[in-house]
């Protein structure tokens, strides 16, 4: 059985009126990147099919687009990822079809990761 477990690690915005509160952006971001859960994680199992002892970090930057709510720009921190390249490649193809709904005013800037463990029991 795998596992995947998402830790936020910062997400910055910059204040203004109707603008979500960074903690609310954080929740927001959160519920968006769980809905392309099942995505990445039937992504991660066809690379357990040929590599079963894939597993590790993978932490992405990215930013949320003004107004439209769409993640855009999704880039790997390599200095933080410790997954093999096609783990990263499961998370950098399902960014770009995520979008936080509603809209916010301000542009958000995000730095994710998620936690791949091959063989571990889900918590």
């Amino acid at each position: 059985m795998t596992t995947m477990t998402r830790a936020a690690l910062c997400v910055a915005i910059a204040g203004c009126a109707h603008a979500r509160t960074p903690d609310a952006y954080r929740t927001d971001t959160e519920h968006a990147l769980e809905a392309k859960h099942d995505d990445i994680k039937a992504c991660y199992d066809k690379v357990l099919a040929t590599t079963p002892t894939a597993s590790g970090r993978v932490t992405v930057g990215f930013a949320i687009e003004a107004k439209t709510g769409r993640i855009t720009d999704p880039h790997l921190d390599s200095s933080q990822t410790t997954a093999p390249d096609p783990v990263s490649q499961c998370v950098l193809t399902a960014l770009p079809t995520i979008t936080l709904a509603p809209g916010d005013p301000k542009r958000g800037q995000a730095t994710w990761s998620w936690e791949f463990q091959a063989g571990a029991a889900k918590p």
